[in-house]
């Protein structure tokens, strides 16, 4: 014997999701200020670490690296600066939309 299958087209009502945490929207206007300061902090640290004045002493050295590392290197130094470029246009992006907030 077959089995039958049958296929509803009716529509089903959604069930309301339940909140989480996720989904739970809070107004701590304090935590947001907290958390600029911290991105702050972190690209002022980013920006004044020494690791980029060791590579530059680095690459004048007689024999440093070969034609294969020094591309490496080179997309190396491409992608964080790619990065860079992003974080940059993010920021800008976060304070115009921020600016349009409330505004009709």
């Amino acid at each position: 014997m077959k089995d039958e299958v049958t296929i509803s087209t009716a529509a089903t009502p959604a069930a309301p999701a339940p909140a989480t945490a996720a989904t739970r929207v809070t107004h701590d206007l304090k935590g947001l200020t907290r958390d600029v300061e911290a991105l702050r902090g972190d690209l002022r640290a980013l920006a004044e670490t020494r690791q980029l004045d060791e590579l530059l002493k680095l690459i004048p050295r007689p024999g440093w690296t070969t034609p294969a590392e020094l591309a490496l290197v080179r997309a190396s130094v491409g992608q964080l600066s790619s990065h860079v470029q992003l974080l940059r246009a993010a920021q800008d992006n976060l304070l115009r939309g921020a600016q349009l907030v409330g505004r009709t």
